[in-house]
């Protein structure tokens, strides 16, 4: 069996980071997966999901470590900032609906 460092849920959600941020186009899978952590854990506030996925943030953690936490603290940060970007331009909800539909194994109200 081959093991893979991080899950379907995870590549799917670099490309989703990588259509709401065009400017991190050549950041590394861990810089995407904070951000993607950040604009997750905004999203479950404001979307009032009622879950998000454990393996998830598990996998951000294990990235926030290599990391570092100034470099983390900013990454995540810039998630969230693009959750408040892209739900002022599409719409809190219709963003809500996307991340549903896009990542059912991720986040669920």
């Amino acid at each position: 069996m081959i093991r893979r460092p991080f899950s379907l849920q995870v590549y799917r959600a670099c490309a989703l980071i990588l259509m709401l941020c065009a400017d991190i186009t050549r950041a590394d899978t861990c810089d995407n997966l904070i951000k993607m952590d950040g604009l997750f854990t905004k999203a479950r506030t404001e979307c009032r999901f009622t879950y998000y996925a454990w393996r998830f943030q598990q996998d951000s953690q294990q990235c926030m470590e290599k990391k570092g936490k100034p470099t983390s603290k900013e990454l995540f940060s810039q998630g969230q900032s693009a959750f408040t970007s892209k739900a002022t331009s599409m719409g809190k909800e219709a963003l809500c609906q996307k991340l549903l539909s896009d990542f059912p194994m991720t986040v669920k109200r």
